[in-house]
């Protein structure tokens, strides 16, 4: 186990999402799924914690601020982060992401709490967007391959996507 993973799952610290939006992200996430709408091509997230991330990830891409508000103002919680495995790299993604938002001398910097917290403000924030193209229209995509071709847009400098 890595330092910020050690650091981050140490204690239980709040997972949230929006909550206005909880029906339409437990649509896209298999865990919530029965039957034949369980499968990856109409439920492309295995879990909550998969589409946080890459709601995130979304934020972070795309230079949307994160929320201003606190995740539990307005927000969901659906995990811990002593409930769930969150994998060494994405730990360091959120404490590299944390030190560039509040920079070196902020005391939140090496403050678990304080990360996660960041970490679910720029969830929220980049939740909307996410949602936004795995409802698009386009019929020739199933909803995984909406969520593979934005995730590849996200990894591409912006003047690629042109």
């Amino acid at each position: 186990m890595n330092y910020f993973k050690a650091l981050l799952t140490s204690r239980a610290h709040s997972l949230f999402l929006p909550a206005k939006w909880k029906d339409d992200i437990q649509r896209y996430v298999r865990q919530h799924q029965q039957g034949a709408s369980s499968n990856p091509e109409a439920a492309p997230f295995g879990r909550q914690l998969d589409f946080w991330t890459l709601a995130f990830a979304t934020a972070v891409a795309r230079g949307i601020a994160p929320l201003k508000s606190r995740p539990n103002q307005g927000g969901h919680k659906f995990v811990d982060t002593r409930q769930v495995e969150m994998s060494d790299e994405l730990c360091e993604l959120l404490a590299v992401v944390a030190l560039g938002t509040l920079g070196p001398d902020d005391d939140g910097v090496e403050d678990p709490a304080r990360i996660i917290e960041l970490a679910n403000q720029y969830a929220a924030a980049g939740c909307e967007e996410l949602l936004l193209r795995l409802q698009d229209p386009d019929l020739r995509l199933s909803t995984l391959d909406k969520a593979i071709v934005f995730a590849r847009e996200l990894a591409l400098p912006e003047s690629d996507t042109d």
